[in-house]
């Protein structure tokens, strides 16, 4: 019953990218703050001053209307990996990072503007009073992550919508999938998971996405009962969850051979059996709410139950990358995203 009420929502989502309004200058859109938003067409310059948003915005075939964008944990291009300037070449022309600039955006010229719907606000007037419409987003969860692909694609045109409806159908698909193939597994079966920030002794609290993937791909997050933000904990606490795995994200310096070797992490469950696990990155965290992390509950879902999900993973990962990146996979990064 679950998988077809999931379906039954994609199907929800994708027709509503069909009804969009449109008004005598444009299409009306409703932002995460509820605002209504009127978006001049055809969009041909367009900034994205939410990181989450830009990888969103590639993911819909708009990247190249792109003049000015920010990216989730780069604040710079030294912090540019290689991928993303083969992804997108004019990288160094386009990124930006710190707080967004209004007399930068009008120099710009930029038609649409994609916000923080979280601290944005202020910014946001000051665009609009001057006539340049922002559509704030709010992408903090997996609901949130499929309204903002909504959201986008009504305002981003046809192609936009075309590839929004097919993400939709396989952010269900996908999920779906995992959780049906793991059901049997029983709750005291499932690996009890610690996901640390960049910092091991940082870990993800309940309100966050990485617990969401963590139980999506079968797991059970020890610090789930955490609230807010990352947490800072000591390692006695890391001793008494004794976690069966530590996942660490692909950004920041935490690697497993740091704590492999560190002695006092010895007496954890997780090291003493070698099940540290660093997530791939190939262009944005897939623990975060960007469209690929529906690879990270493939990822993660094949590190703590191998064999167990029925699905073709590198096909899943290579289909991904052509389909919504126009990116063709390394048998180096395919190697990685198939070999937690």
């Amino acid at each position: 019953m679950k998988r077809w009420l999931a379906m039954g929502i994609a199907v929800s989502l994708s027709v509503s990218l069909l009804v969009t309004a449109f008004g005598q200058d444009g299409v009306q859109v409703v932002d995460s703050t509820g605002a209504s938003v009127l978006v001049p067409q055809p969009v041909e310059r367009l900034i994205c001053a939410y990181g989450s948003g830009t990888y969103l915005i590639y993911a819909l075939g708009a990247g190249d209307l792109l003049v000015e964008a920010w990216y989730v944990g780069v604040k710079g291009i030294s912090q540019a990996w290689d991928s993303m300037f083969r992804i997108e070449p004019r990288l160094a022309d386009i990124l930006a990072f710190g707080d967004p600039n209004v007399e930068d955006m009008v120099a710009r010229s930029a038609q649409l503007v994609i916000a923080d719907g979280s601290k944005h606000g202020a910014f946001a007037k000051q665009l609009g009073d001057l006539g340049i419409p922002v559509i704030q987003c709010l992408i903090e969860t997996p609901d949130q992550l499929r309204q903002a692909t909504v959201t986008l694609a009504q305002a981003l045109g046809s192609e936009a919508k075309r590839r929004a409806a097919l993400f939709l159908y396989d952010f269900l698909r996908i999920t779906e999938t995992v959780e049906h193939d793991l059901s049997g597994v029983a709750p005291a079966d499932r690996p009890r998971v610690l996901f640390v920030g960049t910092d091991p002794l940082k870990a993800a609290s309940g309100d966050m996405y990485q617990t969401w993937l963590i139980e999506t791909a079968g797991g059970v997050s020890v610090s789930a009962d955490l609230r807010g933000g990352w947490n800072t904990v000591n390692l006695e606490q890391v001793l008494v969850w004794d976690p069966d795995v530590i996942v660490i994200p692909p950004y920041g310096p935490v690697k497993p051979a740091d704590l492999a070797a560190n002695p006092d992490w010895q007496a954890v469950r997780a090291v003493r059996e070698n099940r540290i696990y660093r997530m791939p990155r190939v262009f944005g965290p897939m623990d975060t709410p960007v469209p690929e992390s529906l690879l990270g509950v493939l990822w993660l879902a094949n590190a703590l139950h191998p064999g167990e999900v029925f699905l073709d993973i590198a096909g899943e990962m290579n289909a991904f990358y052509t389909t919504y990146y126009d990116y063709s996979l390394s048998e180096a990064e395919l190697q990685l995203l198939t070999h937690p």
